[in-house]
């Protein structure tokens, strides 16, 4: 077969031109460090590359987000502290007002630091964060949670049950704050019971709880919030058999069963489950008996309370006793709620501390796999690059040598 100069030519020009070709290439993948220029050179790999690429961009936004939900606990965890601090300063004014020694000008500088005690903690309550959200108004956060209202006197909440959720892991949604309504409107107030219906030639009558524990657990196993009437007790003074004897009591439930009797002194009273009842007159007669039901109250309304109280100079010293009690009670429970919710926020953090460690090792995965497929082996490519140098270069020499090629050479 006989091959012409033109065809020569040609070819030459050809291979010299595919070699150009993969230097060229060869030469992009240093500089890049690429092994694709387009979609079209490796679509499988592309595509799996830009799957890796959004799970990337994923795990490093969970990452951010991890990092804003730890913030924002921290500033709760801070207010909550802060919270507790001033809700036992609280408590400790409450314990000291209930010394005999105290009088009536004590009480009232004992009110006066209750009162900014009680705006510590209202400012607390309407704790902003950065963006200017109220952190304990749930998913209301541009409401004021907690407001006095000017008619009751009492501190009221705004806010809603909703927690924000922020997404720090696929299908792993995390609170960032709590609503007012479970951290500060679930603490119980003090269990107590009163007295009324008083009947025959009792004239007056008290009733103190004298120990809360035993109380609280009686009215634990015996209140009936089904039928209120089972609530009810009377305690029934009768006159002796006997002239110049004692006068006796008996206390009975709704059905009329005696469940407790004995004699009957009015400077001594009757105890009765945790509770002295004290009546005033002479036999016979009765008295009525109500555990009172079981309701929460924030801690604000608590102090308002104590405030006024330590303010009011003619409360005889049972009442006295029973609101001291009423607010120690108050502030403790309102304290525990407070620490279980210091503790929930702990959890939270360690949930954040291991999913964080997750993710941070998935985008590390995911890289390791995305450099894989479309990062260039960088020895490799410096290997095919002075390849196709060198075959560039034999590509030139062997044109000039072909292209030199004549019969009128041989002449």
């Amino acid at each position: 077969m006989r091959l012409t100069n033109n065809q020569m030519f040609s070819r030459s020009i050809q291979d010299m031109s595919q070699t150009q070709k993969r230097l060229n290439s060869a030469h992009a993948q240093v500089t890049t460090q690429e092994k694709f220029k387009t979609s079209g050179d490796a679509p499988a790999e592309i595509a799996k590359s830009s799957y890796l690429n959004d799970e990337i961009k994923k795990n490093t936004q969970y990452q951010t987000n991890s990092s804003m939900l730890k913030s924002t606990l921290g500033l709760e965890e801070t207010t909550l502290n802060n919270l507790h601090t001033a809700m036992e300063r609280g408590r400790v004014l409450s314990v000291r007002a209930l010394n005999g020694a105290v009088g009536e000008k004590d009480r009232h500088a004992i009110s006066l630091e209750i009162g900014q005690v009680q705006k510590e903690v209202f400012s607390l309550v309407n704790t902003k964060n950065a963006n200017g959200d109220y952190i304990f108004s749930g998913t209301s956060s541009q409401l004021q949670p907690y407001i006095k209202d000017d008619q009751t006197g009492l501190y009221t909440y705004r806010g809603n049950e909703q927690d924000n959720k922020i997404q720090i892991a696929t299908n792993v949604y995390i609170g960032s704050g709590d609503n007012g309504r479970r951290v500060f409107e679930s603490s119980p107030a003090r269990l107590t019971v009163n007295t009324s219906n008083l009947t025959g030639l009792i004239t007056a009558a008290k009733s103190e709880v004298v120990d809360q524990g035993e109380y609280d657990n009686f009215h634990t196993h015996n209140y009936d919030h089904n039928n209120p009437v089972n609530n009810t007790f009377k305690l029934n003074i009768m006159a002796p058999l006997v002239p110049g004897d004692r006068d006796t009591y008996e206390i009975q439930d709704n059905l009329n069963n005696v469940l407790q009797s004995g004699y009957f002194s009015s400077d001594r009273g009757v105890r009765f489950n945790g509770v002295n009842i004290s009546a005033q007159g002479s036999s016979p007669g009765s008295v009525d008996i109500s555990l009172m039901p079981s309701v929460n109250t924030n801690i604000l309304n608590t102090l308002e309370s104590l405030k006024t109280a330590l303010s009011d100079a003619s409360l005889e010293k049972v009442d006295f006793r029973e609101s001291m009690a009423d607010a120690q009670v108050g502030i403790e429970n309102a304290q525990y709620s407070v620490v279980s919710t210091i503790s929930m926020i702990g959890g939270r953090n360690n949930t954040i501390e291991r999913v964080n460690e997750s993710n941070s090792s998935f985008k590390i995965i995911n890289q390791e796999a995305m450099a894989i497929l479309t990062e260039t082996d960088l020895a490799a490519a410096m290997t095919d690059l002075t390849k196709e140098q060198n075959i560039l270069e034999m590509s030139y020499k062997s044109f000039n040598k072909i292209n030199d090629l004549s019969l009128f050479n041989s002449i």
